[in-house]
């Protein structure tokens, strides 16, 4: 599936699962859960509509905030390096490698991997739902503090598995790190 029909059905589902809150979790599962025969929701989503103006039409019309659809699979290239200036090699080698991951595709380990993020703190910039999605960084043994453009940040304690750090993408070309959990966000350009 390409990147703009995963993105579309993304925000969709996003759109559909806000609408259908109210009837409950086991409603909202069922339907939007794979088949007997293996067709997952999105592939049958696909088969309804021919078209994104189709799938667009899906949306209820009392829906208020217009989400966000990503335009000719916009992505966040790959680089060599990050400016500002992250002085700690770890950090930058997981960063580099997560939006390379992301660019070419690759499976993520963790189910919220690539899932809309909502901004609920309101530390990031307004934008339609589904412009932002939430990654997992992982850095392994990187030290509990980090050094950005002379400033530095408190990681904050591992919660789970998955740690406390975040890359945030919004709209396939904003990218931003957070150490402490969203507490902080520190917007990062990637250099070629």
């Amino acid at each position: 599936m390409s990147k703009t029909k995963t993105a579309l059905f993304s925000v969709l589902m996003s759109v559909f699962f806000a609408n259908v809150s109210n009837a409950g979790a086991g409603t909202a599962a069922s339907v939007a859960g794979s088949g007997s025969n293996g067709v997952s929701a999105v592939e049958t989503l696909f088969a309804l509509a021919s078209s994104p103006d189709q799938l667009t039409a899906m949306v209820p019309l009392d829906f208020k905030a217009a989400p966000f659809v990503f335009e000719d699979d916009k992505v966040i290239e790959p680089g060599r390096d990050l400016a500002p200036k992250v002085e700690d090699p770890a950090r930058i080698k997981a960063i580099l490698k997560l939006v390379s991951d992301v660019y070419n595709n690759v499976h993520l380990p963790y189910s919220q991997d690539g899932a809309t993020f909502t901004n609920k703190e309101k530390r990031l910039p307004q934008q339609p739902l589904g412009f932002y999605k939430e990654y997992t960084l992982l850095t392994g043994n990187a030290p509990h503090t980090v050094v950005i453009d002379g400033t530095t940040y408190q990681v904050a304690p591992d919660l789970s598995a998955r740690g406390s750090e975040r890359i945030i993408i919004g709209g396939g070309e904003k990218l931003y790190y957070t150490p402490d959990h969203y507490a902080h966000f520190i917007e990062l350009t990637v250099v070629r």
